[in-house]
């Protein structure tokens, strides 16, 4: 769409902004003044740059009246209507509306009073709902206690402001928390699993693509001090918390919890995602927990940080604390240096000058590439990107050079580089390397880095002079054509004003034609001769014949040579023009050229176009570059990213030196779709392509070989423990979805007698050696939530008829049952004896995993490491407390440890997890 007259083109805009080097706004600001002409707006400029005509200043607003100095901030004052209370009006709420005038019945029938207009009203509004087929609006209060809702007409004399609640539709509900059967949250075994964030971050993402680089791993995995046990919550994969024991415990008393109390430690958080990553049957988790840490927001919600920005931080600080965690393999060095070589004498100053270096010396774990909108019109490839952060003020044609600039090195590279575009973002697509080499911006090639600022600052002057000789070209400096142009007063483009004088002038000469096509029917019909149809067709449509007065002739004529010479000058421009942008193509080629140096092996650059070995101009130094890093995952938005997984090697089918396999996979969770969960595979060029279009804002992860080949550090323990939970709670996810649909198809015919009876006392077994196991259901855990005693542990027999032996009790039943210290468990264990008799086929048929209690305490017995068993242990009991709805939905019907059972014949295992040694599964 073209631009209105009033307005400056892009073009124009653009240009002046390379020659002055101002921003936007002022430029526009500057070419409307100047009635858009570039020249005379860039001669206005460069007698004073320093002028502040052009620019906005804020500090006559804050000025007195007479343009003092007001420190009272605001120096004026609007005054609104003044608002006078009615005099007779009198009520404790407020009006729906202004009161009647009058407190006379009115003989029309308005109302007396605000009681009687109130009622009317609300008449009204409900006689033109019911017209409508709107039905009444439900209205209620949410009890604070019990969480439940009721809903009628608020119709008592006060309510608590707490009590008010919004109280959205089912639609709305499911659509926000609403999460896919387990069975569709089944990871593939070949899929990688990956971390989901509901927050506008891509934290999890991010996390997902470091996991999948081992020497990440292992330095991640070393965050902090390690856990003794790391909890188990049945919701933690969707981002609920696992807290402290002592935390926990207190929540079990109904106290509450706050503030950093009521959130994880960060290390820990960090450890388990890490560990799920490795070894979790789900597809996803959840982010969330690892955000809400203290460390990562330190306002608990009250403000939202830049929580990408903040983890590196908070990993920068822990590496200054802490010496063994060494964040070196992931931190980059960056250093400022000036473009001018010193003119003393270096062995004098070499002390000073390490000293000076030393101190502009700066370590990033994320390289942030922020860039301006004019930069980023220049940005075609991710080296564009970086040499314009690198070396922006060395290129800037604004600054002196080399005098006066510096520009940017990393003195020592990591083995992975995590980059982040941010400031206005890409606004064109960018195309991002596969594999990226770091030499260009490396110390070691500061040399040569001078070299390559030296030519393009050169090609861009090149460049610079040929606009301006463009613009020079396209400027008409005619002070009469727009008296024929139709452009008006003021510079305009020579295109532009050469096209209006060629309209002008056939305007003319067509008014000149018709007017002598008119005088020939005239002439005719002063004549007498009538004028047929076909006359009066050709007055109409202008196409009878004439003849021209000689001086119409001598002027058609002279007309005529305006509009040849008018199209000769267009050509002879198009011609200037066309030079002008071949020249300046060739510098652009040559800018090109330049930029592609130490991007890529000589191989893998175009001889031709890039290489010349055949030439003088052939430099092998251009084409040699050795910090090699492999693209291996983009996290474009907290929806959508890519992750390479490295394949295990078949060793058989390779000859020689094994070749790694990757495989790009496109991971994400959407949370508008109909199926949410995105894991399928990808090739490089999709991602590729993604990266560069997809995102204003990619976050782009390389990795050297070095750090792909680094050996995985196996799991704690605690942390392979805290993935079983989670897993076995998976299983019982699965499990329960598929028992519900086996119920669903095949519906009970003899549903079980429910409770305990004297029958189901008398078939209680002694002991023996079928196995059992312990189900659960919602939380088991050392560190977090657990379960309140033995209550709802379900113990479940493999016999095939456990009762068909079956004797009268004996007296072990009796001792059995005082063996324990605490009372309130007997029931709860009593009644789950019961429920294997009465429930035994469906504990069956439910496919829960069993697992034999000889050889689960054997496997587990040597590697259990929990430090103390008091940790395992739970409260004495309690009489049961009133809780509010938040305590009770953390506590639910668990408390928050397991309990340690009373001496019995045989030993009872307090998780029923395998913890056979394993190592890292990639």
């Amino acid at each position: 769409m073209m631009a209105a007259p009033s307005d400056p083109l892009d073009g124009s805009i653009d240009l002046f902004c390379d020659i002055t080097g101002v921003s936007r706004s002022e430029a526009i600001t500057r070419l409307k003044a100047n009635n858009n002409d570039i020249q005379r707006a860039s001669e206005e400029y460069f007698e004073n740059p320093s002028s502040d005509k052009y620019k906005w200043d804020e500090s006559q607003f804050s000025m007195g009246r007479q343009g003092e100095e007001n420190d009272t901030g605001i120096s004026f004052n609007i005054q609104g209507p003044d608002e006078l209370a009615p005099t007779s009006y009198q009520n404790n709420a407020a009006p729906t509306r202004p009161p009647s005038r009058a407190n006379n019945a009115s003989p029309f029938g308005a109302p007396v009073n605000a009681a009687e207009e109130d009622a009317n009203l609300k008449r009204a509004l409900a006689e033109s709902a019911a017209e409508s087929g709107i039905q009444a609006q439900e209205v209620g209060v949410v009890d604070n206690e019990t969480n439940l809702k009721y809903f009628g007409p608020a119709n008592r004399p006060q309510y608590e402001t707490e009590q008010w609640a919004m109280v959205p539709i089912k639609a709305t509900m499911d659509a926000g928390t609403t999460e896919p059967a387990p069975s569709d949250r089944k990871r593939d075994p070949d899929v990688p699993a990956f971390l989901r964030q509901t927050k506008d971050h891509r934290v999890g993402f991010i996390l997902s693509i470091y996991h999948k680089i081992p020497l990440v791993r292992n330095i991640l995995l070393q965050f902090g001090s390690p856990a003794r046990n790391y909890g188990h919550n049945t919701e933690w994969w969707k981002g609920q918390a696992i807290l402290k024991q002592e935390h926990l415990a207190a929540m079990a008393r109904g106290e509450n919890v706050w503030g950093e109390e009521a959130h994880p430690e960060f290390n820990e958080e960090l450890h388990r995602l890490l560990a799920f990553l490795d070894k979790t049957e789900r597809s996803y988790g959840t982010v969330d927990g690892l955000i809400e840490t203290k460390l990562i927001d330190p306002s608990f919600g009250a403000w939202m940080p830049d929580v990408e920005d903040k983890l590196f931080d908070v990993l920068k600080d822990e590496a200054a604390s802490n010496p063994d965690f060494d964040l070196e393999p992931m931190s980059t060095v960056g250093t400022i240096l000036p473009c001018a070589s010193p003119q003393t004498d270096v062995s004098q100053l070499e002390g000073d000058a390490d000293s000076y270096m030393e101190e502009r010396d700066t370590t990033f774990v994320i390289l942030e590439v922020s860039l301006d909108h004019e930069q980023y019109e220049r940005v075609n490839t991710l080296y564009d990107a970086l040499d314009h952060m690198f070396w922006s003020h060395a290129l800037s044609l604004d600054q002196p050079f080399p005098e006066g600039a510096n520009y940017a090195v990393m003195s020592k590279v990591a083995e992975v580089l995590t980059v982040r575009l941010s400031g206005t973002g890409l606004s064109k697509p960018c195309e991002i390397p596969a594999v990226f080499y770091a030499d260009r911006y490396v110390k070691d090639r500061k040399d040569m880095a001078l070299k390559f600022q030296s030519e393009m600052r050169f090609a861009r002057k090149k460049m610079r002079m040929y606009d301006v000789l463009a613009a020079n070209l396209l400027r008409c400096r005619g002070e009469r054509c727009h008296r024929v142009n139709g452009l008006g007063q003021g510079p305009h483009d020579l295109f532009a004003c050469l096209s209006g004088v060629i309209n002008y002038t056939k305007r003319a000469m067509q008014l000149q034609t018709t007017t002598a096509q008119w005088r020939h029917h005239y002439g005719r019909m002063e004549r007498g001769v009538e004028l047929s149809l076909d006359d009066l067709f050709e007055i109409h449509t202008r196409s009878g014949p004439y003849t021209f007065l000689p001086e119409e002739k001598e002027r058609m004529e002279k007309w005529k040579e305006v509009i040849k010479g008018c199209q000769e000058t267009i050509e002879e421009l198009k011609t200037d023009l066309a030079k002008l942008q071949d020249a300046k193509e060739m510098y652009r080629d040559a800018l090109r050229h330049i930029t592609k140096r130490l991007t890529c092996e000589e191989h893998e650059a175009d001889d031709e176009e890039f290489v010349f070995r055949s030439s003088p101009a052939y430099r092998p130094e251009f084409w040699n570059p050795v910090h090699k890093y492999f693209l291996r995952g983009v996290a474009l938005t907290n929806e959508l990213a890519y992750v390479c997984v490295r394949q295990d090697v078949d060793l058989m089918d390779v000859d020689g030196a094994p070749e790694p396999k990757d495989q790009w996979w496109k991971v994400g969770y959407s949370w508008s779709d109909a199926s949410p969960i995105k894991t399928e595979k990808a090739t490089l060029e999709d991602v590729l392509h993604a990266a560069g279009t997809e995102s204003k804002y990619p976050v782009l992860i390389y990795a050297s070989e070095a750090a792909m080949e680094a050996r995985p550090i196996p799991l704690s323990d605690a942390l392979r423990m805290f993935v079983r939970a989670d897993n076995r709670s998976f299983q019982q996810e699965l499990a329960r979805e598929q028992n519900k649909e086996n119920q669903e198809q095949q519906p009970q015919q003899n549903p079980p007698q429910l409770g305990v009876t004297a029958e189901n006392l008398s078939y209680v077994p002694l002991g023996g050696s079928g196995k059992r196991k312990l189900s659960v259901d919602s939380s088991v855990a050392t560190h977090g939530s657990s379960r309140n005693g033995l209550d709802d542990v379900d113990l479940v027999f493999d016999d095939s008829d456990p009762f068909q032996d079956h004797q009268a009790p004996s007296a072990s039943h009796e001792e059995f049952a005082h063996s324990g210290t605490q009372p309130n468990k007997l029931g709860g264990i009593v009644e789950s004896l019961a429920n294997c008799r009465t429930y035994e086929g469906d504990l069956a048929a439910s496919g829960r995993l069993e697992l034999d209690d000889r050889e689960s305490f054997q496997e587990t017995q040597p590697e259990m490491d929990y430090g103390s068993m008091q940790e395992m242990e739970t409260l004495p009991s309690s009489a049961p407390t009133t809780k509010s709805p938040e305590m009770q939905e953390r506590t639910g019907a668990s408390a928050p440890f397991l309990s340690r059972p009373a001496p019995t014949t045989q030993p009872v295992d307090m998780m029923d997890i395998d913890l056979e040694v394993e190592h890292h599964e990639g």
